[in-house]
């Protein structure tokens, strides 16, 4: 059920963001959805690799299943979506940022600090 709320948050949040700068919903969506679980899946494999790194391959099995475990998978997701999320509203600043200042109006008027 929790799943479904996060799907929802990441949804809400990368449409919203799409929205703002003129983007595709449905491409931002799969981007957030796409770093959300790329990075539980990215922290799951870490996470077995070290533990069969440091201590013996069973113990992978033990602790595939617990609670803690799932919640830190979660947190990293979210961490990783999150960050995504900034890089695409950073991303999308610079783009406002570059439109503003070669907009139509700019056309023929010289600029004093380039020459």
């Amino acid at each position: 059920m929790i799943g479904i709320l996060f799907i929802y948050w990441i949804w809400k949040a990368f449409a919203d963001l799409a929205e703002e700068y003129g983007k595709n919903k449905w491409l931002y969506f799969f981007i957030g959805i796409g770093s959300y679980y790329g990075g539980t899946i990215i922290s799951g494999f870490i996470l077995g690799i070290c533990l069969a790194l440091l201590g013996d391959p069973g113990a992978v099995d033990e602790n595939a299943l617990n609670v803690g475990w799932n919640l830190f998978f979660m947190l990293c997701g979210g961490l990783s979506c999150y960050g995504i999320y900034r890089l695409l509203e950073y991303k999308g600043e610079k783009e406002r940022e570059l439109l503003k200042e070669d907009s139509i109006d700019n056309i023929g008027i010289n600029n004093e600090n380039q020459g």
